[in-house]
């Protein structure tokens, strides 16, 4: 791949700092805009190298405003933007019966209007590329449902919001992907504090092991590997696809007898 300019929403930590250091350490320009400084820090802290080969920013991805400083930011210092990955999110439990409502829009504003946002501020210099890649990454519990009503919803419309952009901006030569990972293990669980404490997610990890037929919870590479081929110009003819990386979950059979 030719040396290009990606921006990773989400991408000091988790799935999303496991994409920018790859795109880094291939010799690519990586923007990563999150939320606090903190997740900066924390990043850097695991990857330190990044810390001259990834151009860090703040922002929040459900503001126009941020988003508009984004642009500017991108515009002055690249003056174009080969790839966009909407990889910011933030994680709800409840049903209808127990989310608030607070919750409830608060989750949609993240996971699903945030891409929209930074998309559309980002659109002018996707364009100038020529050619360029959108990839949302997604969750499987947009395709069946999960634990969380707003997680679920939010993740099915940015699925939509996915295939409706592919038709959308093909035109311009820009493709739009989703990815959908399973249970990946990052610190999405206890960074919204949806479980108490390592322990706890220790023992989710464990319990929710032998639903995958493979056998095995996800790592943040194996997200980041199917992104980084999507960005990529080998995946040129490819667009408006929801490509599930779950090692195996949305096949999970319980009627299927257990193998000895």
């Amino acid at each position: 791949m030719e040396k290009k300019v990606f921006l990773i929403s989400g991408g000091s930590s988790g799935i999303g700092l496991e994409i920018a250091a790859g795109l880094a350490d291939s010799g690519h320009r990586v923007i990563s805009l999150s939320r606090s400084r903190e997740k900066i820090e924390r990043g850097i802290q695991q990857y330190p190298a990044l810390e001259n080969k990834v151009d860090f920013i703040t922002g929040d991805i459900s503001s126009e405003e941020d988003a508009e400083y984004v642009r500017t930011h991108v515009a002055e210092k690249y003056g174009v933007l080969h790839g966009l990955v909407n990889n910011a999110g933030i994680l709800t439990h409840g049903t209808l019966e127990t989310i608030s409502v607070e919750d409830w829009k608060l989750t949609l504003d993240v996971n699903l209007t945030g891409p929209y946002i930074l998309t559309k501020a980002l659109l002018p210099l996707l364009k100038q590329a020529g050619s360029a890649s959108v990839v949302n990454i997604s969750s499987v519990a947009g395709l069946k449902p999960g634990t969380s009503v707003a997680y679920s919803v939010s993740k099915a419309g940015l699925d939509m919001l996915t295939r409706f952009l592919a038709g959308d901006l093909g035109p311009y030569k820009i493709r739009v992907n989703s990815v959908n990972p399973g249970l990946v293990r990052t610190n999405i669980h206890l960074d919204n504090k949806v479980v108490a404490d390592k322990e706890a997610y220790e023992a989710m990890l464990d319990k929710a092991r032998p639903r995958y037929p493979l056998g095995e919870i996800g790592e943040p590479e194996d997200i980041a590997h199917m992104v980084m081929f999507l960005l990529s110009d080998e995946a040129s003819w490819i667009s408006g696809s929801i490509i599930p990386v779950d090692g195996g979950i949305m096949v999970e059979n319980d009627l299927i007898p257990p193998k000895k």
